[in-house]
């Protein structure tokens, strides 16, 4: 039976991505030092907590007894096992409840990563873009400060305080770790050693991944929101394969350098709404990793999206079109054949 049971909350643009897929890259690494990051891939993990909070995954259909699945595992598993996902922030306690007390004799601990407002806004501007939304930029944010249309969408998923304490109450303050991602300039590694220190995983557990959910520059996101108004109709699992990973997390990140960078001015509501999250998270008294002074809100350079010329979004699409067909000749047998061909007759 495991020690102990660590649920990796979110928040959502915290760093999780990285994490996952650190973790999701190290089973063996990780199984040495004692810990088990459970399934044979993260989407075992998505899948076992959707079935767990009785959550259809649009993308891939139902999965009866995935949970049931993962906690045989985990409980055939004598050291610590860590659970990362992002969908344990946002819902209801009740459910929640469930998770928990799947493990009765097994101590339940949960990490929250939380990311400063300045950054977070943006980003999840950007990751609604990549599951078919189409708020524009305006829209969302004026949303986020009033708290209605997508704002009531965002807090649900970044309103720090609020999912801090429903796990303080649902596991104890004592159970409970906030970890703060750290400033855009330091160092890169500091965010694993953070987590480690809230897990009590050694460092050297698991090296860096080779990449992590990239985001777009502004012509791309502006031209998401173009797209997932003509594609509309289409059925979310066509959707997520063909777009979502098909060309927003694939493809469009790897022209971010060539646009300017989505900007985001840090405003006094923002800065109210920041001071109000630090003096929540300091009173709620869970352990903190890190410094709450990170989450000072920072101001992003680049420019409103609104302000991206029609030019700079087709040179984007331009550049998306030309992978797809890249792509649709290297999948094609026939252009294969006739690849291996040319060169059999060099």
């Amino acid at each position: 039976m495991a020690e102990r049971v660590v649920l990796h909350v979110g928040l959502m643009k915290s760093g999780t991505s990285h994490l996952q897929a650190r973790l999701g890259a190290a089973r063996e690494g990780l199984a040495d030092a004692g810990f088990l990051f459970p399934g044979a891939k993260w989407r075992d993990q998505v899948n076992a907590v959707s079935d767990a909070l009785g959550r259809r995954q649009r993308a891939h259909g139902e999965f009866g007894g995935a949970w049931e699945t993962m906690v045989a595992e985990i409980d055939a598993f004598p050291g610590t096992a860590i659970i990362s996902m992002e969908f344990l922030g946002s819902a209801s306690a009740d459910k929640l409840r469930t998770v928990v007390e799947s493990f009765p004799s097994t101590r339940v601990e949960a990490v929250v990563t939380v990311r400063d407002l300045g950054r977070t806004i943006p980003s999840m501007w950007q990751e609604t873009l990549k599951n078919a939304r189409t708020w524009p930029w305006r829209e969302y944010v004026d949303g986020v400060r009033h708290r209605r249309g997508p704002g009531e969408v965002f807090w649900n998923e970044q309103d720090a305080v609020a999912v801090t304490r429903k796990w303080a109450e649902l596991v104890g303050p004592d159970a409970v770790t906030v970890v703060t991602l750290p400033r855009s300039a330091a160092d890169p590694e500091l965010l694993w050693r953070r987590f480690c220190e809230a897990v009590g995983l050694p460092t050297e557990a698991a090296a860096p991944p080779e990449s992590g959910n990239e985001s777009l520059g502004a012509a791309s996101a502006q031209l998401m929101e173009r797209i997932n108004h003509r594609v509309a109709d289409l059925a979310w699992p066509d959707y997520s394969r063909h777009v979502k990973f098909g060309i927003a997390k694939t493809i469009l990140p790897r022209h971010r350098r060539a646009e300017p960078a989505l900007g985001f001015k840090v405003t006094r509501w923002v800065r109210r709404l920041a001071e109000a999250q630090r003096a929540g998270l300091a009173a709620s008294g869970v352990r903190v990793v890190g410094d709450l002074a990170d989450l000072e809100p920072v101001a992003s350079a680049g420019v409103s999206p609104e302000k991206v010329g029609v030019e700079a979004q087709l040179d984007a699409a331009l550049h998306a079109l030309e992978e797809l067909v890249r792509r649709s000749v290297a999948e094609d047998p026939q252009s294969v054949q006739r690849r291996e061909s040319q060169e059999g007759t060099r």
